[in-house]
């Protein structure tokens, strides 16, 4: 009887047993440095679309909600779609390092999690991204 109970409870309410999503926030900088592949890549954040045109020489910055978050990239017809998870605290800024991964007949650009004071170094001639969103729900 509490089986079924629960399972009707779960049924009538989807979000039953689920964690609340959390109000805290973080800051997530990706950035992409000269780079001998040219084109521009689309980036997903949580399946939301930041940008269409990460280029090289490039920045931006987002903010997040805490914890997990998945990182998706995509290009033209010779690019692999990528996807990579990581995780971020409350309160804190995490860098992450665009590489594009080359191969005979194709290219792929994922991300590197990358220290504050390297990526300061690294970003200090890189323009923003003025199309990419500033906010992920």
């Amino acid at each position: 009887m509490k089986i079924r109970t629960i399972i009707l409870l779960w049924l009538y309410f989807p979000g039953f047993g689920e964690e609340p999503p959390s109000a805290e926030r973080a800051t997530v900088v990706l950035y992409r440095r000269k780079d001998y592949f040219g084109s521009d890549f689309t980036v997903k954040i949580n399946s939301q679309v930041v940008t269409q045109r990460f280029s090289n020489n490039e920045f931006f910055r987002l903010e997040v909600p805490a914890g997990k978050i998945r990182v998706e990239t995509e290009g033209d017809f010779i690019t692999e779609k990528k996807s990579m998870t990581f995780t971020v605290n409350a309160n804190e800024t995490l860098f992450l390092k665009g590489i594009v991964d080359y191969d005979y007949l194709s290219n792929a650009l994922y991300f590197k999690r990358t220290d504050g004071d390297q990526a300061a170094k690294e970003m200090v001639k890189l323009k923003p991204d003025e199309t990419a969103l500033k906010k992920i729900e």
